[in-house]
């Protein structure tokens, strides 16, 4: 059976001083508390013969690589490598280019797919733990590798996106306008990817 994998976004702090004063000094929005369709659930909807995966990632809020790696590991021996896409948005994506550059799988899987990574350098400021240096070993553990940026990205600066196609040069790159952060409720572009054979 074809397996989705998909890794949520998250925030990392270089302190826990920087993690505090966002929390205190971000202002909280009513609509956040409200339920919200998001276009990871609305995947594993419209992905009925496939087993999407939706792990919740140990604290999301001030996320720790190391943290993220061992639960990561954890789940690596339910997946069968060969019949599994892996997509990571946002922190997600940070953190499979990281775990992936380091660590070779041991089979390919089908698709890697990276929704709006950030490197690390000096155009966004807090990655805590999540800093990407390189992700050019990411090609050996995936048949395809896919990026996807907006223009208009307002978390992520889109000059990111040269970045990560300077590491990947085999990469497919889907380049959009208009879809921000992807913080839409569905994603029919990422959904016809992962229909393909």
């Amino acid at each position: 059976m074809q397996q989705v994998l998909i890794i949520h976004g998250g925030s990392s702090f270089n302190s826990y001083e920087s993690y505090i004063r966002d929390l205190r000094d971000s202002p909280l929005k009513y609509e956040k508390l409200l339920p919200q369709q998001k276009w990871k659930p609305w995947i594993a909807e419209q992905m009925p013969d496939a087993d999407v995966l939706l792990p919740t990632f140990p604290n999301g809020k001030n996320a720790v690589y190391e943290e993220w790696k061992i639960y990561f590991e954890k789940i690596l021996p339910y997946l069968d490598l060969e019949n599994t896409q892996l997509v990571g948005h946002s922190l997600g994506a940070m953190f499979l280019a990281i775990y992936l550059n380091e660590t070779t799988l041991a089979k390919r899987v089908k698709r890697l797919i990276l929704v709006s990574p950030a490197y690390a350098d000096e155009s966004v400021e807090e990655l805590g733990s999540f800093k990407v240096t390189s992700a050019k070993h990411a090609v050996d553990s995936a048949e395809e590798l896919h990026l996807f940026h907006s223009q208009d990205d307002p978390v992520v600066p889109y000059t990111e996106l040269a970045k990560f196609e300077l590491d990947l040069p085999s990469a497919i790159v889907h380049r959009f306008n208009g879809r921000g952060h992807f913080s839409d409720p569905t994603f029919p572009e990422l959904l016809e990817l992962l229909k393909q054979k």
